[in-house]
């Protein structure tokens, strides 16, 4: 895989297809860029796409340290692929955490920047400034996470994280390349987890979000979290701009686990911003 440097950080990237518009897809939480790989073939005749490992996942170098939330880091990489590769602006499509990303890159460097398309943003804090009951969902999973790496537990917090939001049960039925690596990623995950609150020093509010001035798709499963749910009711109201797209079944993972569910909205998505 190639790679490129972003302030001395070693940030590699996968890509297809040569011509057309420039799409960026950005994986979830202990995930990677492969994530993409099937739906970035599929579209390669019709698109030029790069996908990167984020900050801490993949081959990328980790995330540094300097008090500022894993969204600024990642966002600042994203921009800089988006200008490195010499075709933007981008399209950018985001899961879960990913999108999170997109929309951090969509207000910090609007000027790469297309249109953003986001799977299930686990903006929690939103839920948290708010005072929705759901809230409850991602302050237990963070403290229980927290709460073992404490104790130096790193294989309970990456069954409590998978477990979490795959089912009880899902950690252990991973193969064990694939459970090594949510070990191996859980520092990260617990940086991400840290990010998306709205104690964060650079916490994303309603007000942010309502300042996006991108076309926007917002896709999610009528199977995820009542949380996530929640979530996208919000961004929908802060959004007028935006279309929705729900689908059936799936859950939060769908992008992973049933990505048939999923890519013919992506597709829709980009079909609606590229003409």
């Amino acid at each position: 895989m190639p790679t490129f440097d972003y302030q001395g950080r070693e940030i590699s990237y996968r890509t297809a297809g040569t011509a057309g518009p420039l799409v960026l897809f950005l994986h979830c939480s202990s995930s990677h860029s492969g994530q993409w790989k099937g739906l970035m073939e599929t579209l390669s005749p019709r698109f030029r796409i790069v996908a990167p490992d984020l900050h801490g996942y993949g081959r990328s170098a980790p995330l540094p340290r300097d008090g500022s939330s894993f969204r600024i880091h990642d966002a600042g990489a994203v921009a800089a692929l988006v200008e490195d590769a010499g075709a933007g602006p981008a399209h950018l499509v985001g899961h879960s955490m990913g999108a999170t990303v997109a929309v951090q890159t969509a207000l910090d460097h609007p000027a790469q920047v297309a249109s953003v398309t986001l799977i299930e943003p686990v903006l929690f804090g939103l839920l948290e400034v708010a005072g929705d009951p759901l809230r409850l969902d991602y302050l237990q999973i963070a403290h229980d996470m927290m709460v073992l790496m404490d104790r130096d537990a790193r294989a309970d917090a990456a069954q409590r994280f998978m477990d979490f939001w795959m089912g009880a049960g899902a950690f252990d039925m991973l193969d064990a390349h694939t459970r090594d690596y949510v070990v191996a990623t859980i520092d990260r995950v617990i940086d991400d987890w840290r990010g998306i609150s709205h104690m964060a020093p650079d916490a994303l509010g309603i007000a942010d979000i309502a300042a996006l001035d991108r076309p926007v798709e917002l896709i999610w499963s009528d199977a995820t979290h009542a949380s996530v749910q929640a979530i996208m009711a919000r961004l929908a109201d802060s959004l007028p701009q935006a279309r929705c797209r729900q689908f059936a079944g799936g859950g939060h993972m769908a992008p992973v686990t049933r990505p048939d569910l999923v890519e013919p909205h992506i597709r829709a998505a980009l079909d609606r911003f590229t003409g």
